[in-house]
């Protein structure tokens, strides 16, 4: 006859092999703010988001949850209070939920239904290395004449 510890071991391998990764988003973010020692009304103070709300991120349940930027700042929020990735933590939940979709196609349609509008929508990102590097100057721009000129002017009404 099997002890009971032993089936209960081998019922909580059969779930934790049987939960897809989206299944599991939610109990490894509770996992981790069990591990911190913090609770959910602890976090609800410190991001001004309702318990209820972080409760549901915990369960999976996003029923209640705003979506886009707001959800996804909420899910960044609560990654760095629990100590996760943030940015990890923020892609996996645009993965697997609606809520926190990055895509701006369905909104703009949204509104371009709204006002009558025909639209011509593309949503292709053209390759770069590096989008936010700030472009160089040109030579012009980086000499030290402009400053000069300001420094002179300024002096000048003293």
């Amino acid at each position: 006859m099997i002890s009971k510890p032993a089936s209960l071991e081998c019922f909580l391998r059969t779930l934790t092999v049987t939960m897809s990764a989206r299944e599991a988003f939610g109990p490894n973010l509770r996992r981790l703010r069990l591990q911190r020692g913090l609770t959910l009304e602890q976090i609800a103070g410190l991001t001004k988001v309702s318990v209820v709300l972080w409760d549901g991120l915990e369960q999976n349940d996003l029923s209640r949850w705003p979506s886009g930027i707001f959800a996804r700042s909420y899910v960044r929020e609560y990654a760095e209070i629990v100590g996760a990735d943030a940015d990890a933590t923020v892609d996996e939940f645009c993965r697997w939920f609606p809520q926190g979709d990055r895509r701006a196609e369905p909104l703009i349609r949204g509104q371009a239904a709204i006002v009558g509008h025909p639209l011509e929508w593309s949503d292709q990102v053209p390759p770069d290395d590096d989008r936010r590097a700030a472009a160089p100057r040109p030579a012009a721009e980086t000499s030290k004449k402009p400053f000069a000129a300001l420094l002179r002017r300024v002096l000048s009404r003293a």
